[in-house]
């Protein structure tokens, strides 16, 4: 922009300019004494006669050049109109030329400062306009003279009295977001409404595709570090899914780990809330490989958080993990042997005396035996490693027994299952009775354990000599040989009790009469 066009300010003044401005290179000719007679900054610096330092007198202010013609037109005695998209910048332009009306009545300062009390604090929607286009270093200015509280105050008085307002927040900066959000969050407001504005933020500066510049990511990295200090922990208020992805998100933009454990922690206290969906938000990685350790960590917390009295989360945990392993074989092709086999040891010890069927597993490894069919009879059998045939049910028994995918070992214990099964419901029907553990029942139960470790050793290079664990999951027990709780053995697997945690564990809970469960 120049000021040789027909609405030149200096245009007015009879003289020739005789000063030459700079504002983010554009150039404009001005009188000196026209600015000096309202700016004393002007005045000051024409007096030392740093003539230099005023040519460039606003290189530290990130201003429009269209702003600075604004206040030029000002200072030749035009009349000028204010708005809510350019109050702001031209408060700190008359800040900091100190356009006062100690140096000259009627000027600028005063005016825009009316305009600010009288035409924009008053509204919510033209408060937010007029800061949602405030660059950082014109947010430094206003911090400066104080103006920032000003607006900050005027938001949250409006912002209690109808918390629905906090939707239209999500394009301020989050210097200014933040301790807004902060403030609000100190009184007793709609949770709900709290929750929902920062989601929305997050979606907004975060989750939003970019070109990947290395100052967008560090924006977006202290943006979901924000989120996480913002959010409430209250369990159930804050969706499965987005949490995932938040956690997800910190994790690829290297947040600091305070930020990722938060997510990790509200991830864990509702996780039978989560879906197989939402846990295939973490997985796959970026470089397509899953993140084991991750997902242990998630199910530790989890088993650490409850009791045995919550054992309906338990089944829901254990069914989510059986529906995450089938959608994982199910979409992903590259999925390797190894990878498969490991998800479903934590899927198995995850519903370990809380299902009474395997029949997800089952269905999981049917699915990735059909997106696999160049697998070896040994790679097959390493996927079929933690499929418990005795856990079975009638029908998967009889799909299984059909089933040309599986392993000839695999189909042979599912048809001695199949014959236990037949004669066990043949003995029920003739007695009338409901089915009861017997010790008739348990003999069986040690004939199907005899039989499959006779099949099993028939695998090629088979290794048995070593217990398999979960890795850092292990517990040891020191206490008197007897039958595990269900609660006891779900800590046992998932870490939350130790050798030299056992008398201290933070989870540990009352001995209560035992009572067993069977869930179908």
């Amino acid at each position: 922009m120049s000021n040789r066009h027909s609405k030149n300010p200096s245009n007015q003044n009879s003289k020739s300019p005789d000063l030459d401005l700079y504002v983010k290179g554009v150039h404009f000719h001005l009188h000196k004494e026209t600015l000096a007679k309202r700016s004393a900054k002007v005045t000051t610096l024409l007096e030392c006669n740093k003539l230099h330092e005023l040519r460039w007198i606003l290189r530290d202010m990130d201003i429009n050049p269209s702003i600075f013609h604004l206040v030029t037109r000002f200072c030749y005695g035009y009349k000028i109109e204010l708005s809510a998209d350019n109050i702001v910048s031209v408060l700190c332009i008359a800040y900091y030329l100190d356009m006062s009306d100690d140096h000259s009545s009627n000027n600028l300062l005063n005016k825009a400062i009316t305009f600010l009390e009288q035409r924009v604090l008053m509204s919510w929607s033209e408060t937010v306009k007029a800061l949602r286009i405030c660059s950082e270093k014109i947010l430094d200015k206003l911090a400066d003279v104080g103006l920032i509280e000003v607006f900050l105050d005027s938001l949250v008085e409006k912002a209690l009295n109808d918390t629905r307002l906090l939707q239209d927040l999500i394009t301020l900066p989050l210097r200014l977001y933040e301790p807004l959000i902060l403030e609000v969050s100190k009184h007793n407001v709609s949770i709900e409404n709290l929750v929902a504005s920062v989601c929305n933020y997050a979606k907004r500066w975060v989750f939003e595709k970019d070109s990947g510049d290395g100052s967008v990511s560090s924006n977006k990295r202290e943006v979901i570090e924000a989120v996480e200090r913002l959010l409430p922990h209250e369990r159930g208020t804050i969706s499965c899914g987005f949490l995932f992805k938040s956690l997800k998100e910190s994790i690829f933009l290297d947040a600091c780990s305070d930020c990722r454990k938060g997510f990790e922690v509200r991830i864990s206290n509702q996780l039978d809330m989560a879906t197989a969906k939402d846990l295939l938000i973490l997985s796959p990685t970026e470089d397509g490989s899953y993140d084991i350790e991750l997902l242990k960590n998630i199910l530790k917390s989890f088993y650490s958080n409850y009791s045995v009295s919550d054992l309906s989360r338990f089944v829901s945990v254990a069914r989510m993990l059986e529906d995450f392993l089938l959608e994982a074989a199910a979409s992903d092709a590259g999925l390797r042997v190894g990878t498969f086999k490991e998800l479903a040891e934590i899927a198995v010890a995850a519903s370990c005396d809380v299902l009474s069927y395997s029949d997800g597993i089952y269905r999981a490894i049917d699915v990735f035996l059909e997106r696999h069919r160049d697998l070896i009879e040994s790679e097959k059998m390493e996927a079929c490693r933690f499929l418990e045939c005795k856990k079975l049910s009638p029908e998967a028994c009889e799909h299984a027994s059909k089933n040309e995918k599986l392993p000839l070992r695999i189909v042979m214990q599912v048809l001695f299952v199949s014959q236990i099964q037949i004669r066990d419901k043949v003995a029920r029907e003739m007695k009338g009775v409901v089915e009861e553990k017997t010790q008739d029942q348990v003999h069986e139960d040690d004939e199907v354990e005899s039989m499959s470790k006779k099949l099993l050793k028939l695998e090629i290079e088979p290794d048995y000599s070593k217990k398999r664990k979960i890795e850092n999951l292990e517990c040891v027990v020191h206490c008197e040989k007897k039958k595990t709780s269900v609660w006891r053995e779900m800590k046992r697997k998932f870490g939350c009790m130790t050798s030299s945690t056992m008398d201290a564990c933070n989870c540990h809970i009352k001995k209560r009469k035992k009572t067993y469960y069977r869930y179908k």
